[in-house]
Formats: C-alpha cells, structure tokens, sequence
C-alpha cells in the first residue's frame, strides 16, 4: 500500500514538473505577431549592430518611469552580442520635444549615464516642478554642469538637429505610445501587448533571435 502511493506520488510529481516545463517553454516562444508583438510601418537599420533593442520613452511618462527598473533587471542578463540604446519620442508636441532636448542635452554634455535616472524620479517621486530649461540647468549642477553650459548646448543646433532626427525615428516606428521597445529595426512590443513587465522581456529576447 505504501509503495503504491509512493508510485502515485511520484508519477504525480514528474508529470507536473514535465507540464511546468512544456508551459514555459510555451510561455517564452510561443509569441505571435499582432499579439505579443507586431512589424513597425517602415523598418530602420540597425548598422553597425547586428541585433539591437531600442526602448522608446518620453520623460513625462510615469509608466517610461515605472519600467526603468525592469530595464535595469534585464540589463544584466542581456546577451553581450545585443545593442541596447533608448531614445526620446518625439510627437508633434511642444512637451515632448523640450523632454527630448533635455535627453540630448544631458548626452551631449556626457552626464546622461548619471542624469536619466534622477531626472525622472524628480519628475514623478519627487513632483519637483522642472518645466523650464532654467529650473533644469540648475538641477543639472549636481552633475558637475555647469547652468550656462547646459542652457547653450540645450539650444544649440546640434542638440534641435538630434530632436529631429528622433522625431523621424518616432514616425518610422510607428510609435502611438510610450514606452514601446523596437527590436532590429523591426519589431515592436510593450507591456499591454505581453501582458506584463516580466514577460514583455521575453517577448524581446525572443525577437532578437528571430
């Protein structure tokens, strides 16, 4: 009697660790297009990469700012053969286009790395009011930059020449909300699209291999 349930037991236990595999198995590759994923309208080069991820956000956007952890999770186990870049959107709108030239700007002047981050968490932990390019050059001070210099760079040419090119970039990829991820010039996914944070990622690493 003992050994027949003993063998019931273990029949039961290595059915269901076989049927966990199969459903992550499933899980992780069984995306389809129009579902986890779709084609962007006109797919852009990705050279001199040969795979990259790109994730599109905008600095108002408190879910851009909600996903920056995941991003950060992801990071560490993202293949070293994979690109990873975040650029701005830009729509034709006065607000995104001043967020995107604090991007720029804060590339330019090589603090970026230091910057995003805190830049939004002042914006939506800390409420702190940075809608002006003053107000920002003065938080930008901590990051050794001095406001004058952030004040040029953020209306130099350089700086309006990137913001265009970015809103271009927006309009190839279709993008109709942030924060979208695009993936070899070619696919794009987001958290409504996976159904969450966590498997959006896998949705990304698929497509990298595809």
């Amino acid at each position: 009697m003992i050994r027949r349930t003993w063998l019931k037991t273990l029949v039961f236990t290595t059915f269901m660790a076989l049927f966990s595999s199969v459903s992550s198995a499933q899980d992780e590759f069984d995306f389809a297009e129009g579902v986890e994923y779709k084609k962007i309208p006109q797919p852009q080069s990705i050279a001199p990469h040969q795979k990259q991820v790109t994730e599109v956000f905008y600095y108002g956007c408190p879910h851009c700012f909600h996903l920056e952890p995941s991003i950060h999770e992801w990071l560490k186990t993202k293949p070293a053969d994979v690109h990873f870049e975040q650029i701005p959107a830009v729509l034709n709108n006065p607000n995104w286009i001043f967020m995107a030239k604090v991007y720029y700007t804060a590339k330019e002047l090589g603090v970026i790395e230091q910057s995003h981050l805190p830049f939004f968490t002042a914006l939506h932990q800390d409420k702190k009011p940075l809608f002006t390019v003053e107000a920002i050059a003065e938080f930008f001070t901590q990051f050794g930059i001095k406001e004058a210099n952030f004040i040029a760079t953020f209306k130099s040419f350089k700086v309006d020449q990137l913001v265009r090119n970015a809103m271009k970039v927006t309009q190839s990829y279709g993008i109709e909300g942030v924060p979208a991820v695009i993936v070899n010039g070619q696919y794009l996914t987001d958290v409504p699209m996976a159904h969450s944070k966590d498997r959006m990622w896998k949705v990304v690493d698929y497509l990298t291999h595809k």
